[in-house]
């Protein structure tokens, strides 16, 4: 007798046919409950470099060989991504063409779909309409569609008959004038995924790399309408005049980065050790700053590095040549800010006056994808002025390795602080940098922890074999009963919200059932054994087993 699998059974199957990690899993499960649900669209929010290509390429697979979707479209914010979706689908046997122009209007017979930039769609909405009808669509990074006021009006034409979008994004965004189409929001404005991803997750089941930062202190003056200023890093001032300082530091005439340049190539020596083929970035703030920055970093490396500008017409080109090379040094301006993929990046160097949350973690994204073949111990480097909101983000990514549950900021607050932040860095009506010191290495957090035993003098195998204990200490400590306990229950809520997203039923009704079948009246009274063996049932209650 033959046996019938059911469909679930099936699309598990075909799952299995990629090798995905258990987030991956867990997010196609999600999609696979939607589309049994009939919903169109979803939203996956995960931590930069823990593989979303991956997971949107294989619910576009299912897409195309299961539910007989008659194209896939890829948008993307930026030209230098066509190529590296196109790759990556490639390797997954779905062809996309990354050559597709708006003028053409067809795809060949030989492509499932293509890949386009958010601009192209914006142009010719109606055309993609009749391209994308009763197809799939995957929207990456899909904040970028509030960057323009046309933009999001032309995913909405263009997209609103497709049988299925996937919209993807790294870090939670906020839309107040210009919502974007297919995503899910909160009361603030805020981005409700329903799939997420967080880096502390990613550090904890080994996906990214953990992030040692070292920040830079010095005195710093500029000159503006009211005369002449100076200030420490260590110095309190508000947003604007926080805003000019970190301005006239990262000058390239200032020489205030010297140091930080020089201590990183010698970090980066030695890494090159282990790994040959590390390399390091560097954000400029700008498009002149970046080009007088590469010269300085060529006069103190000795080795001119790849120069990365949006405005440059061969920018996908060098990007693609530093990515299969062996050249140590990357100098970028709004190149690298998200969805490039470059694991041998080891070094990042923040030199740029953007201070949102979302910048921060897109340019930290660079620097954690890890080298499945390097047998090694793998951890980011990142460098960055001691700028209380930069330090501030660097300090809360690594609370969240320490699994804090009860966040020291609403979202709410961290956003209105980011768009304090974000008019903060336009320009005075008259600013000119005067004079930058820096006083060398001030502080360095390894998983949330400032380290007082650096002194100038402990730097490059030294302070890498430092660091490499202290995060070796971390991923391998046992946790205290309190601490594995907090983490079970974190968990378990991460599941339980998953499981009520998909089933319809309430937390309660979930605990309910959880709390009959452990034979327990609460989970207020388990054990850390009985917490593990609810984790278990929720995993199986959210895979369908």
């Amino acid at each position: 007798m033959l046996s019938v699998q059911s469909p679930r059974t099936r699309t598990k199957q075909f799952a299995d046919e990629v090798k995905l990690r258990p987030w991956q899993k867990e997010a196609f499960g999600v999609y696979l409950d939607a589309v049994s649900k009939g919903e169109t669209s979803l939203l996956w929010e995960a931590t930069p470099g823990a593989g979303k290509t991956t997971a949107a390429l294989v619910v576009s697979l299912h897409q195309v060989r299961r539910l007989q979707a008659p194209s896939v479209v890829v948008v993307v914010p930026t030209a230098h991504l066509k190529g590296q979706w196109a790759r990556a689908a490639a390797n997954l046997g779905l062809h996309l063409d990354s050559n597709f122009s708006n003028s053409r209007r067809v795809l060949s017979k030989d492509f499932h779909g293509c890949v386009v930039t958010y601009q192209q769609v914006a142009q010719s909405p109606s055309a993609f309409k009749r391209l994308t009808s009763r197809g799939c669509v995957v929207l990456d990074e899909v904040h970028h569609a509030a960057d323009g006021l046309a933009w999001g009006d032309g995913l909405r034409l263009a997209f609103f008959e497709s049988q299925f979008i996937l919209c993807l994004s790294g870090t939670p965004f906020r839309s107040d004038n210009n919502p974007i189409p297919f995503v899910p929001y909160d009361e603030h404005g805020f981005s409700v995924p329903h799939y997420s991803y967080s880096y502390s997750r990613a550090v904890e089941d080994g996906v990214c790399r953990p992030t040692a930062f070292f920040t830079y202190g010095g005195e710093v003056s500029w000159r503006e309408d009211i005369g002449d200023v100076a200030a420490r890093f260590s110095d309190p001032l508000d947003h604007i005049a926080s805003s000019r300082r970190l301005r006239a530091a990262l000058d390239p005439a200032s020489g205030w980065l010297n140091p930080m340049i020089k201590d990183a190539n010698t970090l980066l020596t030695n890494l090159r050790k282990d790994h040959p083929e590390a390399g390091a970035l560097l954000v400029a703030p700008d498009q002149i700053s970046a080009r007088k920055i590469a010269q300085l970093l060529q006069q103190l490396t000795g080795m001119p590095p790849v120069v990365v500008l949006s405005d440059d017409s061969e920018a996908s080109r060098r990007l693609k040549n530093f990515r299969d090379s062996n050249i140590p040094w990357l100098v970028a301006c709004n190149m690298v800010s998200e969805g490039v993929d470059i694991p041998r990046l080891r070094i990042g160097i923040y030199a740029t006056t953007i201070r949102t949350k979302m910048y921060f973690r897109q340019f930290l994204g660079r620097v954690v994808r890890r080298v499945a073949s390097l047998q090694c111990l793998q951890v980011a480097y990142c460098y960055l002025p001691a700028d209380p909101i930069l330090t501030k983000l660097a300090e809360e990514i690594e609370e969240e390795i320490k699994h804090c549950i009860n966040p020291k900021n609403s979202d709410v607050e961290i956003e209105q602080r980011e768009r304090v932040a974000k008019r903060a860095d336009a320009p005075p009506s008259m600013f000119e940098p005067l004079r930058a010191v820096s006083t060398g290495l001030d502080t360095v957090i390894v998983h949330g922890n400032q380290l007082s035993l650096f002194q100038s003098a402990l730097a490059g195998q030294e302070m890498m074999q430092v660091v490499h204990t202290k995060v070796a200490e971390r991923l391998d400590e046992r946790r205290s009963k309190t601490e594995e306990k907090a983490f079970l229950a974190l968990e378990i809520r991460r599941l339980v919200s998953m499981f009520h997203k998909r089933s319809g039923r309430t937390h309660a009704q979930i605990h309910s059932q959880l709390n009959g079948a452990q034979g327990i009246k609460s989970q207020a009274f388990c054990t850390d054994h009985q917490l593990r063996e609810r984790l278990l049932l929720l995993r199986k209650m959210v895979n369908g087993n």
